[in-house]
């Protein structure tokens, strides 16, 4: 009586012994092939998501300027800028402003759709030494005193995924009208 409940004891102990060592066996034998997907980083993913969703953005633009008969000039970042002509003939519009000038502008930002984000009256900045959205520096850069100008803003160079929270979407194609006083 003494003799079964110790070989079932010593076969439970070997059935799992034995079912254990198949088990990581299998798993051990079996590696996962080698996908080239696998290879790819999730930097390297991001990156080229990140490119495909700026060409996308600069086909919209393209066509937005074409649909509103648009001559624009394309800027740094994919900028694209319509100049308006001034009313008054005296401000000489060759005279961009250069790295360190303090520019004064008087900004109106919407969304691609026209909904308006915000306005600012008196945008003071330092050109090329600006710490705000990088639209501004660039567009700073393109005009002289007395100019307008309108442009078509990519994402990325405005406020990018994060947007301005309260003001403007994160990934917004922004619409700004700037004059420089």
């Amino acid at each position: 009586i003494r003799f079964r409940p110790r070989l079932s004891s010593r076969l439970k102990n070997w059935g799992f012994i034995l079912i254990a060592s198949i088990l990581f066996s299998s798993c051990w034998s079996n590696p996962i092939p080698d996908n080239e997907l696998d290879t790819v980083a999730l930097k390297d993913l991001l990156l080229e998501q990140n490119k495909l969703h700026y060409e996308k953005e600069i086909a919209i633009l393209d066509s937005l300027s074409t649909a509103w008969n648009w001559n624009p000039d394309t800027l740094s970042g994919g900028i694209l800028l319509e100049r308006i002509p001034s009313t008054n003939t005296a401000t000489n519009s060759l005279n961009h402003n250069a790295e360190g000038d303090t520019v004064v502008l008087k900004i109106d930002v919407k969304l691609a759709n026209g909904n308006r984000c915000f306005s600012d009256d008196s945008l003071h900045l330092i050109v090329d030494h600006f710490d705000g959205a990088q639209m501004f520096g660039v567009i700073a850069k393109n005009i002289s005193s007395g100019d307008s100008c309108r442009a078509l803003v990519p994402s990325s160079i405005a406020y990018g995924v994060r947007g301005l929270p309260g003001y403007v979407p994160p990934g917004a194609m922004l619409l700004v009208d700037v004059r420089q006083h």
